[in-house]
């Protein structure tokens, strides 16, 4: 799958891209295999029903990979479905995880069939809130579920329904 917008390239990964993968996952795989079983993981749950979506995102004027967009059913969320966004620290503050999260929302909508998306942010991110508000995500209260360190966490729960993003976009 592969997307575009003004000033971004974004499409999923293959096994080939392992090394990309790694360039962004430091702590989370330890070697090019680590990565080429966790991209089999994720077709697999695709394949078992499962949404799991992961867009790398490059510019297109260097052709540099700066980051990745997702699109996941989260059994923490009771399998709602969650967008989430990072690009590297360089790249911040260029309206670039804005770019590609809507590039991902308008997928997620147009193409998968979701008429809600969830994102969940912690409460002392205000430039991941700033990119959820932006895309037209309401704040619906607080979610307590595990951070990336299986700790749990409070975090700031956020919806759109499509119905809504028809009007927004």
């Amino acid at each position: 799958m592969e997307l575009y917008t003004e000033r971004l390239f974004l499409r999923t990964i293959t096994e080939e891209d392992a090394e990309i993968v790694r360039a962004f996952g430091k702590d989370e795989f330890a070697s090019d295999e680590d990565v080429r079983n966790w991209i089999r993981w994720v077709k697999a749950k695709n394949e078992e029903g499962r949404l799991i979506v992961n867009i790398y995102i490059w510019l297109k004027d260097s052709d540099q990979c700066i980051g990745r967009v997702y699109i996941h059913s989260k059994p923490e969320l009771n399998l709602e479905v969650e967008i989430g966004y990072g690009i590297a620290e360089e790249y911040r503050n260029n309206g670039y995880a804005a770019e590609a999260a809507k590039a991902a929302v308008r997928y997620a909508f147009e193409e998968t069939g979701q008429n809600i998306l969830v994102a969940i942010v912690k409460p002392e991110n205000t430039a991941s809130r700033r990119v959820i508000e932006k895309l037209g995500f309401a704040n619906n209260g607080v979610r307590t579920v595990p951070d990336e360190n299986g700790k749990m966490c409070e975090f700031d729960y956020f919806q759109l329904h499509r119905e809504d993003w028809l009007t927004f976009a």
